[in-house]
């Protein structure tokens, strides 16, 4: 790796260096806006020519150029300014405001809206919060940067999934994560992993390049994702990708860097030593005996052992490269980029290279008619280990294994693991699991103008993914050795067809309407076949096993078909309507019930615009409100057919049934009540924005169990209501701005108070509330979704030494009943989220810092109940440091019990003493970077930016003493059911990133 890192460096550096020295007379000057300030990153191009350059934090700049050429100042929100040069070598322009191009324009479902009259409640994280924010996953954009958006990383893994949640959990059973759309195209979230985890399609996002990424806008309200139908209940992330830019020179950027990562917040397990030593003080303490470590077959204190976690892990590398050019003439844009990237994670076995090109293009072909094209093609390669919870997941494996065990013999050799858990060490060095898969992401379109103000629109779009992944587990841990091979073809198809009509009447009123048919069809095929027996470790296809089954193979689709109009309409910029209607017939649902329609009315007033408002310090005051709904379907392909699965009936094939069918099943409808402001004050140094919201989730898409004695396992219905309410908070302000320092910070925070109104369950608790069981949750009526139902731990008697609870009155007890005495503890989601931001500039020095916080959540940390304890599973793992505090001797405050106490092994029961706070506090990412400034480019007609940077992420983390050796942020799956638990999850890496950006 660090070979090819070598000839990628090279030639950026060589060419970094090598300045081409033009002929021409050095022209310099100041750059200054409307009110004189200086105006750093001012673009001058020599117009006609490749030749320019920019202003450094002052102002100034300095460019060769012929006497009689034609400077070009352009700068976004200020009017273009062309200077002809003549004998003079010094140029200083003022640029005045543009108020046409400080209309700022925000990506919306199916169009664009200016951001003074949007009514919808958006969340946009856009090109200048992500100018200098260097990630390695797109995923990494939203986190902490946009109000009501919970981000939460299922694993440290490459190629994991993230859980995203937008305002809450709207859903029992169906797809609880938002729909993303990129470039107007939906994109799939199918789980293509085959339950391995950490494969490619397991995060849709992994196949974008984040420097492609202009803006990502989160759409929230019904009045923003009520056009989505069916899909937009859990809310919709728009990504928008870089275009070209009209009458534009072309500017080509080549950014370069590389990157090490190591593991973060790990259990401290026992030395072999401190092992021996545990393991035998707790046996004469139970046995009233005095044997040694020798004696129980661990061997003498002073022999070898050996530190799992550290055969597993590894001190990750990753080198980046992408390149772009981007420009355009009059009439055609383009953007074109290319990607290749080389990671490694912190964890042997766990890497992922990636290979990506985009092309954006539009043209005007002639007066009437526009096309274009964006489309993405992405080639990734991942190996990937094992998921947690399992044996053959390292991280899971490397805390439990025994550490006197030693993998190797004296020849250097594997050994087979003497229990069941195998050398986690040789899986880590000798399996293979590899996932490669290519994605394609685009659409093309045509656009005609049929009279002024009136367009035709068709777009034809695809997200295809192609997949294959296979798995070989060698002999030394798998008797024979065994192999899995699977395929996926993904494939989703979009075709739209549009009307827009925009006008203004009179001056003052404008209005704008979008009618819009659309058909989405999704098509999946799968194959999966393993094979058990091998001649040779070096045989690596599943077809040289000695048995080969086919496990499944199956194909699977769906389809919506939808048709949708908005119309807007504004008064003289002060009174603002939305309207959106939306209706869907979707394949997934009931024959008799499968059609959904969806509403929403929007409106705003906007107060500073008003002629009796007349207050100096406030630019823009607006208040504005929705209501309206949007709908799920995502509960499967065929959750209304029944079901079967071949089986056997008296020695002959039959079909046994899994769940009946309901004609009668329909969407999922999320009602939405959103209320606030948005304003802005002292010429914008302060902006502030305010929302509350309440939304009902009814006619929930459910999964009821059913008796036995029905011949099926459960039944799919409509049943049930979920709410979510909260308050938003988004402030942004311009904190010191002077001619050499200029300071701003963000922060938002969203607020979020989740219940389960109403199910339909036959379990009915003491209080007669209605619940369902899913192992350490309980979902609740009138309570939170995802609440703990856990007996309560009350610590170790400091007298006694015996562990003790809390039966369900809450009287103390040494014998619980870990059914009956359970009690709800706390939830999974977090009241209270958000982020801030702080980004400073010092003449050509940029500092930028991105912190996330949660609060106020709790997470069950499954594993302590096997490395907690004295005797967890018949004394053969290895335990937590914290262990070796036992009680001893009347008086001792610690943590674990006494091993002669009959509570030793309840110890390790599930209870609260695996529930911790989950609050805290992440420096998230922090960005150093230097621009060289002009005067040091004024001699080269090639480079137009130099800008070095160096980034950390996860660097700083406050959070409880319990979460010693835990990652706070900690979640391995997906299901609404089971969030906030996690089983020996890999936690987030530490990374130290150093990058090279270039322009000319």
């Amino acid at each position: 790796m660090r070979k090819r890192l070598t000839w990628m460096l090279t030639p950026l550096l060589v060419l970094a260096m090598s300045f081409s020295y033009a002929q021409e007379k050095t022209v310099s000057g100041n750059v200054t806006d409307q009110d004189g300030l200086p105006l750093p990153g001012v673009s001058i191009v020599v117009v006609g020519t490749t030749s320019g350059t920019q202003t450094d934090f002052d102002g100034n700049y300095a460019i060769s150029v012929e006497e009689g050429g034609v400077l070009r100042f352009s700068y976004i929100g200020q009017k273009t300014e062309e200077r002809t040069v003549g004998s003079e070598s010094t140029i200083n322009v003022q640029l005045a405001q543009d108020a046409e191009a400080l209309a700022e324009v925000v990506v919306v479902g199916y169009g664009s809206q200016t951001k003074e009259k949007i009514v919808q409640n958006v969340s946009v994280v856009g090109e200048e919060a992500l100018e200098n924010l260097v990630v390695t996953s797109p995923d990494q954009l939203l986190q902490g940067q946009a109000a009501g958006v919970n981000l939460t990383n299922t694993s440290g893994l490459l190629g994991a999934n993230v859980n995203i949640q937008v305002r809450g959990i709207n859903t029992i059973n169906a797809g609880s994560s938002p729909l993303f759309v990129v470039d107007g195209v939906v994109i799939t979230d199918n789980d293509n992993t085959f339950n391995r985890g950490g494969n490619v399609g397991s995060n849709p996002l992994t196949f974008l390049n984040p420097s492609d990424i202009e803006s990502l806008t989160v759409l929230k309200d019904a009045g923003a994702t009520a056009i989505y139908g069916t899909r937009g209940a859990n809310g919709v992330v728009l990504i928008t990708t870089k275009k070209g830019r009209l009458n534009a020179d072309a500017t080509v950027t080549v950014n370069n860097f590389i990157q090490a990562s190591r593991v973060n917040d790990l259990f401290q397990g026992l030395s072999a030593d401190e092992y021996r030593q545990f393991r035998t003080d707790v046996f004469n303490i139970q046995n009233d005996d005095s044997v040694s470590p020798q004696d129980l077959g661990l061997g003498a204190i002073g022999d070898p052992g050996t530190d799992f976690v550290d055969e597993i892990s590894r001190v990750g590398f990753t080198q980046h490269v992408d390149v772009s050019v981007r420009g355009g003439s009059d009439k055609t844009t383009y953007f074109v980029s290319g990607t290749f990237e080389d990671a490694e994670s912190f964890a042997i076995g766990n890497d992922l290279t990636r290979a990506a090109v985009r092309v954006n293009l539009e043209t005007q072909a002639n007066k009437w008619l526009k096309v274009g094209t964006n489309i993405g093609i992405t080639n990734t390669v991942l190996n990937t280990i094992g998921r947690e919870n399992n044996t053959f997941a390292p991280f899971t494996s490397a805390f439990l294994t025994n550490p006197t065990f030693i993998p190797r013999d004296e020849d250097g050799n594997f050994v087979r693991s003497p229990n069941f858990i195998p050398n986690i060490a040789a899986v880590a060095a000798l399996n293979t699991d590899k996932t490669e898969g290519t994605r394609t992401i685009g659409s093309i379109f045509g656009e005609a103008t049929l009279a002024p103000g009136l367009k035709f629109r068709t777009e034809f779009g695809v997200d295809r993914l192609i997949s294959e992944s296979s798995l070989r587990s060698v002999e030394i841990v798998s008797a024979g050795g065994t192999a899995d091979f699977f395929t996926v073809t993904d494939n989703l198809y979009r075709i739209t067809n549009s009307l827009s009509y925009n006008n203004t009447f009179g001056d003052k009123h404008n209005l704008s309407a979008l009618f819009l048919q659309e058909y989405e069809e999704r098509q999946r095929r799968t194959t999966q076949i393993d094979g058990v027996g091998f001649l040779s470790d070096s045989q690596l296809n599943v077809g040289a096993a000695t048995t080969q089954t086919v496990l499944g193979a199956d194909r699977a689709g769906s389809a919506i078909r939808g048709f949708l109009g908005r119309v807007s309409y504004d008064y003289d910029g002060r009174y603002l309507l939305e309207l959106t209607g939306r209706t869907d017939q979707s394949s997934r649902l009931g024959a008799n019930n499968n059609t959904g329609q969806f509403y929403s009315i929007a409106a705003g007033w906007t107060v500073s615009n008003e002629n009796f408002f007349n207050v100096d310090f406030v630019d823009f005051l607006t208040f504005r409100g929705s209501v309206g709904t949007a709908g799920n379907d995502r509960l499967g392909n065929f959750p209304a057919l029944a079901l079967f699965e071949s089986g056997q009936f008296g020695g002959l094939p039959a079909a046994n049934v899994i769940s009946p069918s309901n004609p009668n099943l329909g969407f999922e409808q999320t009602r939405t009540v959103d209320l606030g402001f948005r304003s802005s004050f002292f010429d914008n140094r302060l902006n502030l924005n305010v929302s509350y919201y309440k939304r009902n989730t009814t006619d929930l898409l459910f999964e009821v169990p059913l008796p036995p004695q029905s011949g099926a396992l459960s039944v799919n219905l409509n049943a049930g209501e979920l709410e979510n309410s909260g308050w938003e908070f988004e402030l942004s302000t311009t904190n010191v701005r002077t001619e050499n320092f200029q300071w701003n910070t963000s922060i938002n925070l969203a607020t979020l108070d989740n219940k389960l109104v109403e199910i339909i369950s036959n379990e009915v608790d003491a209080d007669g509330r209605k619940f369902i069981e899913t192992g350490a949750q309980r979902a609740i009526e009138g309570e939170s979704l995802s609440t703990f139902f856990l007996v309560r731990y009350n610590g170790v008697n400091p007298q006694t030494g015996d562990a003790e609870w809390l039966d369900i009155d809450g009287n103390v007890t040494t014998t619980p009943n870990f059914d009956t005495d359970r009690v709800a503890a706390g939830s999974a989601l977090p009241e209270l989220t958000g982020g801030f931001t702080n980004t400073i500039r010092f003449k050509n020095l940029d500092l930028g810092a991105v912190f996330n916080f949660s609060v106020g959540n709790k997470v069950l940390i499954d594993g302590l109940r096997f490395i907690d304890g004295i005797d967890a599973i018949g004394g053969t793992i290895n335990v937590r440091r914290q262990n070796l505090d036992f009680w001893r001797n009347p008086g001792d405050n610690s943590f674990a019990p006494s091993p002669a106490s009959s509570t030793a092994n309840n110890f390790n029961q599930r209870s609260t003493a695996q529930l911790l706070d989950g609050d805290y506090l992440r420096l998230k990412n922090i960005t150093l970077g230097y621009t060289l400034p002009s005067s040091f480019l004024e001699k080269s007609n090639f480079f137009s930016k130099v800008r070095f940077y160096a980034t950390a992420t996860n660097l700083w983390t406050i959070k409880g003493d319990d979460l010693d050796g835990i990652d706070p942020e900690n979640n391995d799956t997906n299901n609404p059911l089971g969030l906030g638990e996690s089983f020996f999850t890999a936690p987030q890496a530490i990374t130290y990133l150093v990058g090279l950006n270039l322009q000319f």
